[in-house]
């Protein structure tokens, strides 16, 4: 029988991982993330598909350079991503064949192919596969001029590093200071020499000041900020209580979203505790520049944020850079098994040799939940129950998310919709009561879960029985419910009574927008002093917490039609 070459190993790894990714692309529907990142790429002004996404300009300009080719569709849309995770599958497989370990590389690569991260935020568009494909392309390139100090490898590590810098900030700079420190220090332990490395960290260093500087003050300057807040005074007023949910918060939270992570844990510790792979691990120079990006954001998004864990948890999504790592991770646990075999313990083997297949297999569940599950509300599908409604129908939609939080909007306009039904945000009702339509048949659509400060709606429902006196559930679906009045409403005056109706259900935390909303309404109609008497009784009714918390948002955000 003839043997399988190795070649042929890695190629099913990345075919494997390649089919993944495109049914993960045409599985999921869009996160409403994505359909804002999508939003302007119809547009044909530069300036608007660039500004309008607020992030560096490679991935827009190419995801919008796609759609012009190519149009609007599932996988088309997320033709960038698919392909940047496809690719950087297949470096990570060259990178791994020119470290001579074999077949064990392919093992390796297989994990990385059916990582549920990996195959989930390669068909996310997004900039997260795109920068962590150009990361991996660099540590090839800096690995061939290290081995043949051919030119045409500081060609591609530049072209790499120009182009991180112009697809993500955080990961993509961390990633190329770490490079220049651990190439520094290998040249310094005489592991490589200076005149090996410093081409591989000049590269880094002139990208840095000629592109990532500039970038990050134009990016910062267009955002306004960010979420991060980095003085000093208040950094150090909340590092106790930062250090407190991160030792007693942050496990709960990963096991939330990576239910597999004990053996991740484990394939970590054991690669690093047996000395035959942590001497591997440690002799390979990019170890660090793929390890502390996405480890140093964690620390930095937690630390530097002004929001509690629960609040502004970790997204998943950033947790994909881990992926690279944790290959070479597995690698080096996998490749010190097969080197020790005739040498080492045999049971010591064969428990390391369990917990690397454990690695693969406890995996898998979470990888079939992202083929086979949506993982973001279906908003293509509530677009296609609203169509359904009456012409001039009046479509309330709001989510029981506590003051304060983010309300996700409704993106279905103008890709799913055309101009009927009228779809109007609760949450941005008492800022533009005029826009109610004075006719038409009222509705309500919510979103049954909470969403959190950022544009991300994946919390646990809320604490609400989704009963509403005088009305009564058309339609379930996803998540979403879909609501009509026992006896008809109609216009202005039926969508001051739904906004009413809603208002005592939900109570005065979860149902603040629907009492301003109404409030701005009675304004609008001359009943100014209804209007503050109903805000009045929502403070009165709010636990004390709550209404802090009301007051504090309608402040802030300008709710309160009567504030200002």
């Amino acid at each position: 029988m003839r043997r399988v070459s190795d070649a042929a190993w890695y190629a099913g790894s990345v075919v494997v991982g390649a089919i993944l990714v495109v049914m993960a692309a045409l599985q999921q529907p869009f996160n409403e993330n994505e359909l804002k990142q999508m939003a302007p790429y119809a547009s044909g002004s530069l300036h608007q598909i660039i500004g309008e996404t607020r992030q560096p300009p490679l991935d827009p300009l190419l995801g919008a350079m796609v759609q012009h080719l190519l149009g609007e569709g599932q996988l088309r849309q997320r033709l960038v991503p698919v392909l940047a995770g496809i690719g950087a599958l297949a470096v990570m497989g060259l990178l791994l064949r020119r470290l001579g370990v074999g077949v064990v590389g392919a093992f390796a690569l297989l994990v990385m192919a059916t990582a549920p991260l990996f195959v989930r935020y390669s068909a996310y568009s997004r900039p997260y596969a795109l920068p962590m494909f150009l990361m991996v392309i660099f540590v090839y390139a800096a690995q061939g001029w290290l081995d043949t100090h051919a030119r045409r490898w500081l060609v591609l590590a530049a072209v790499a590093t120009l182009a991180l810098l112009l697809a993500r900030v955080p990961e993509p700079v961390m990633f190329l200071l770490t490079t220049m420190v651990s190439l520094a220090w290998f040249a310094f332990r005489g592991r490589l020499s200076w005149s090996q490395v410093w081409p591989l960290i000049a590269i880094p260093a002139v990208g840095l000041m000629a592109v990532g500087y500039p970038t990050f003050r134009a990016l910062r300057s267009q955002t306004g900020g960010s979420t991060l807040d980095s003085t000093l005074s208040r950094f150090t007023s909340r590092f106790d209580r930062s250090l407190h949910q991160l030792v007693t918060e942050f496990a709960s939270l990963i096991a939330s979203s990576f239910p597999w992570w004990p053996i991740t844990l484990a394939v970590i510790v054991a690669a690093f505790a047996w000395p035959v792979s942590r001497r591997r691990l440690l002799g390979w120079w990019f170890l660090f520049p793929l390890l502390v990006p996405p480890t140093a954001w964690v620390l930095i998004y937690h630390f530097l944020s002004p929001y509690s864990l629960q609040t502004l948890p970790y997204r998943a999504r950033s947790a994909l850079f881990f992926v690279p790592a944790y290959t070479v991770v597995v690698l080096a646990l996998a490749a010190g098994v097969v080197e020790t075999v005739h040498r080492a313990d045999r049971r010591l083997r064969a428990g390391l040799a369990v917990v690397l297949a454990a690695a693969l297999v406890t995996q898998l569940p979470a990888t079939g939940r992202v083929l086979v599950q949506d993982l973001s509300p279906d908003v293509g599908e509530a677009a296609a129950v609203l169509t359904r409604l009456p012409e001039d129908a009046i479509v309330l939609y709001d989510t029981p998310s506590p003051s304060g939080y983010w309300h996700q909007p409704f993106r279905a306009r103008p890709r799913y919709l055309g101009d009927r039904p009228e779809v109007l945000q609760v949450s941005q009702l008492m800022r533009h009561p005029k826009s109610v339509p004075p006719q038409g048949p009222v509705y309500l659509l919510m979103l049954d879960s909470e969403c959190a400060y950022s544009t991300v709606c994946d919390e646990a429902p809320a604490d609400w029985n989704g009963e509403v006196g005088g009305w009564r559930v058309v339609r379930r679906f996803d998540r979403y419910t879909l609501y009509e009045p026992r006896a008809p409403l109609s216009g202005r005056v039926g969508v001051l009574q739904a906004l009413r109706d809603f208002a005592a259900s939900l109570g005065p935390d979860l149902g603040s927008g629907e009492t301003f909303g109404a409030a701005a309404l009675l304004k609008l109609r001359g009943r100014s002093r209804e209007g503050k008497s109903l805000i009045n009784q929502m403070y009165e009714d709010a636990e004390p917490g709550a209404e802090e918390r009301i007051r504090h948002n309608a402040e802030r955000r300008n709710q309160d039609p009567f504030q200002h």
